[in-house]
């Protein structure tokens, strides 16, 4: 996929971070956009800086989701970068529904918008993108089952792979990581304040640690290569260095 003009794209979570910049990407691309967030305030201001994209507020995770968003468009692109911000504790300071916040926001929305992408079926030639975290490579031990939750949907992602292979279906299925926290993004700025606090130093000296950051834009770059170039069921991380495979 090479030309995204009047290429129907939903953007789950596209209200800030990456999902921000994302919309602001395709919309430039000529892309017919829907924008979608749990927020109406977030919505009204992409509206307002970037007219002509379709909206809707809603939360991913709730089980009438799919159907509303493919009654609103049927997407050749789906891009699923939504969430919720994990818990930032150390694990004996957590509850159980602390721990379980991200299974309950994240995963469940990757498996709802999976599940409905195959059921649907969404139209032959559909790539349906996954934005998991670098977190999942190496855990991450303030923020509960953040790392757990985005590793399972790297895994649904490929179950969802295999499943278009036996029924027969055009669909792609990818999953992208950024390998390192963005500063900048709400998940960023929070993981930044907490393991600075954590680690026992400021924010300036984590961040001066951690050495050229990763943007946003870094992200949304490796998301159009990918629709352009990866094969069925590739998953991959983007750094500084570009973007590389995973198993």
């Amino acid at each position: 996929m090479t030309d995204f003009s009047n290429t129907p794209v939903t953007i789950i979570g596209a209200s800030r971070g990456l999902g921000r910049t994302l919309v602001q990407t395709f919309h430039e691309l000529g892309a017919q956009v829907l924008a979608v967030a749990r927020g109406q305030k977030g919505l009204d201001a992409l509206t307002k800086d970037f007219p002509g994209i379709a909206t809707l507020a809603l939360d991913a995770a709730a089980p009438d989701a799919p159907a509303r968003v493919f009654a609103k468009q049927t997407p050749r692109v789906l891009i699923l970068c939504g969430g919720t911000v994990p818990p930032c504790a150390p694990l004996p300071e957590m509850s159980w529904e602390d721990f379980s916040a991200n299974w309950n926001a994240d995963t469940r929305m990757s498996f709802q918008f999976l599940q409905a992408a195959l059921k649907a079926p969404l139209p032959a030639g559909a790539t349906v993108l996954t934005v998991t975290s670098g977190a999942m490579l190496n855990g991450s031990p303030i923020s509960g089952g953040y790392a757990g939750a985005k590793k399972m949907q790297h895994f649904l992602s490929g179950y969802a792979q295999k499943e278009a292979g036996r029924a027969g279906l055009d669909l792609r299925f990818l999953t992208l990581s950024p390998a390192r926290l963005i500063p900048g993004t709400d998940v960023g700025n929070i993981a930044v304040s907490s393991y600075s606090k954590y680690n026992g130093t400021t924010e300036a000296e984590f961040l001066a640690a951690m050495g050229p950051k990763l943007t946003t834009q870094n992200a949304a770059d490796a998301v159009l290569g990918l629709l352009k170039d990866a094969s069925p069921g590739g998953n991959f991380a983007v750094s500084l260095d570009g973007v590389t495979a995973l198993a």
